[in-house]
């Protein structure tokens, strides 16, 4: 594939290399995040690793890299997955996060981020003017499923499952169709002063309501929510992923997985095994599912790799992010599995056009649809 980068930008990043040289030569046990880096998988381009972005970040602030359009193209190469993160020392996420909400701050913003961005502020989600959320769950309470825009998106049909789920545990409602976003593609794609614009007016939306508890699908809501929101407001709210709800629920024998006789293997999202650490739960809720074999896939757990769809990466880079998410598809058929379970809407959306793309008879479940 053409790289994105012009000559002349290639030569300054050429130039810029020495200054990571020390600290990233694998010699010294540096580089290790490069070979995991899902964008480098595809391109072997420097400037699109997680190295690469340190480095870029490094002569940004040092003056050596001027800002332009084709550094904003190689900077949005990224699904923030932490991969780099779980192999380096470094907060690589926070260094490339805060690199785009440099260019930002510059005037380099991608117009997809920016629409996106437009979106959110206007329609309380990135997608559509016209997206609506339904659950068959009563509204209100203390405690609140938030089901974030990507179910009601990509899969309102497994959203209406998840809330036929909790409805038989009991306990929990919902925000209703006025749920707002969680903000997270504004953070991810550095618009950080919109991020805390929008944030702000979802505390508010969460004081009227009087939640105190917020259960979500989503592993980017619930990074969100549990990482982020604290470290920019005063927020309080005790946050849990679905996975850590529903095994919580079978192990006090309020809820019971259907039986499922196939070979199955679970998907672990970057956002809920590396950022969020759940990696146990959805495993004891597959091993609690009779007639399932349970086998993992090559990487698993903390070495997970991406599905494409995290980072406002698949809204810039459509086609490499399907790339990504063939890789993952790649090794659920090297594993001879039938099922793909994961907890992700934006896993589930990749990985099931994946699969569809490579014409495998896999199938990609939710976690509700083990109940």
């Amino acid at each position: 594939m053409k790289a994105c980068f012009s000559k002349s930008t290639f030569q300054i990043f050429t130039r810029v290399i020495g200054l990571g040289a020390a600290i990233a030569a694998p010699e010294k046990g540096g580089g290790q995040c490069v070979e995991g880096c899902p964008f480098f998988k595809e391109l072997r381009l420097e400037p699109y690793s997680s190295r690469g972005k340190m480095i870029i970040a490094r002569g940004l602030a040092e003056g050596v890299v001027k800002p332009s359009r084709e550094l904003l193209n190689a900077v949005a190469a990224c699904t923030t997955c932490g991969y780099c993160m779980y192999k380096c020392a470094l907060q690589n996420v926070d260094v490339i996060i805060a690199l785009r909400a440099e260019l930002v701050r510059l005037g380099y913003t991608d117009p997809e981020h920016e629409r996106a961005a437009k979106m959110i502020a206007n329609f309380g989600n990135p997608y559509s003017k016209s997206l609506r959320r339904f659950l068959r769950l009563p509204r209100g309470g203390e405690t609140l499923f938030f089901a974030g825009c990507s179910y009601a998106q990509y899969l309102p049909e497994k959203l209406d499952k998840i809330g036929e789920v909790l409805s038989r545990v009991g306990g929990v409602g919902w925000f209703g169709p006025d749920e707002p976003c969680c903000g997270n593609l504004l953070l991810a794609s550095g618009q950080i002063d919109a991020f805390v614009t929008y944030g702000e007016q979802v505390l508010g939306k969460f004081k009227e309501a009087g939640v105190k508890r917020i259960v979500t699908a989503c592993p980017g809501c619930h990074e969100t929510f549990s990482k982020e929101y604290p470290k920019f407001f005063d927020f309080e709210l005790e946050v849990e992923h679905l996975t850590r709800f529903l095994a919580g629920s079978v192990d006090e024998g309020r809820l019971l997985p259907r039986g499922l006789n196939a070979r199955v293997a679970f998907h672990d999202p970057c956002h809920l095994a590396r950022f969020s650490r759940i990696i146990d739960e959805p495993r004891f809720i597959i091993e609690n599912v009779a007639g399932v074999v349970m086998v993992e896939l090559k990487h698993n757990k903390l070495n997970t790799i991406c599905c494409g769809g995290g980072g406002g990466a698949p809204i810039v880079h459509p086609r490499l992010t399907a790339k990504i998410a063939d890789r993952r598809i790649s090794e659920a058929i090297e594993a001879d599995v039938e099922f793909l379970v994961t907890s992700c809407p934006l896993c589930e959306h990749m990985l099931s056009r994946s699969a569809k793309r490579m014409k495998t008879p896999i199938q990609i479940l939710d976690i509700a649809e083990l109940f």
